[in-house]
């Protein structure tokens, strides 16, 4: 009876991975910032307000979810709701806030190594567009998640890679006036990758 009952609970969990996440969030492939960007349904600053903790139905059971909250301050892609003239994103993962590492969803999410968000943290996200049953994540997993530090006007942004690969292939051009070759890694200026981002966005 256990086993059966932890057979079901696997194959509900990758059955939800599936029906969860579009297959170019759920391809973990090294992506540069143009790929990213052309894969992004919503691309925005923003600032986590609050997070909560939900379910969904998927494959006949119910799916734990962690709901996001974010005040949009820069919105470079996609459309926002509105809250008292405020711009809001709400992104809705798979996973649970505090979860052990015995529950099948926890491994299989763990292989993907879903994103976390923490209330308060200032990002700069690309999002996938929502799956059938409304759940999204950022493009690339880590790879669309950059974490923005620093004083207001020398922030700085990095995201799960360390910004690795994150201009290959890309022409210095697009970077700004005057750039002869693009950076390989660490962090890098929030101006000069969000200056980038409208370039891309433009064409």
């Amino acid at each position: 009876m256990l086993r059966s009952k932890l057979c079901s609970s696997m194959l509900l969990a990758a059955a939800a991975l599936a029906i969860c996440l579009p297959l170019s969030a759920a391809t973990v492939i090294q992506m540069n910032l143009e790929d990213m960007v052309d894969r992004a349904d919503r691309i925005f600053r923003g600032t986590v307000l609050d997070v909560r903790e939900e379910t969904v139905q998927a494959g006949g059971g119910e799916l734990p979810v962690v709901v996001y909250r974010v005040r949009v301050d820069e919105a470079f892609k996609g459309t926002f709701e509105e809250v008292k003239d405020l711009q809001i994103a709400e992104i809705k993962m798979l996973g649970k806030l505090k979860s052990t590492d015995s529950s099948p969803v926890r491994r299989s999410a763990a292989l993907l190594d879903l994103p976390r968000l923490e209330v308060g943290q200032d990002y700069l996200l690309l999002t996938t567009a929502s799956s059938a049953i409304g759940l999204s994540t950022t493009v690339g997993l880590g790879q669309g998640r950059f974490e923005v530090q620093g004083k207001p006007g020398q922030e700085t942004v990095v995201n799960g890679n360390q910004n690795a690969g994150l201009f290959n292939g890309m022409d210095a051009t697009d970077f700004g006036a005057g750039v002869d070759s693009l950076p390989e890694g660490g962090p890098l200026p929030y101006n000069s990758v969000a200056a980038v981002i409208r370039n891309l966005v433009g064409q």
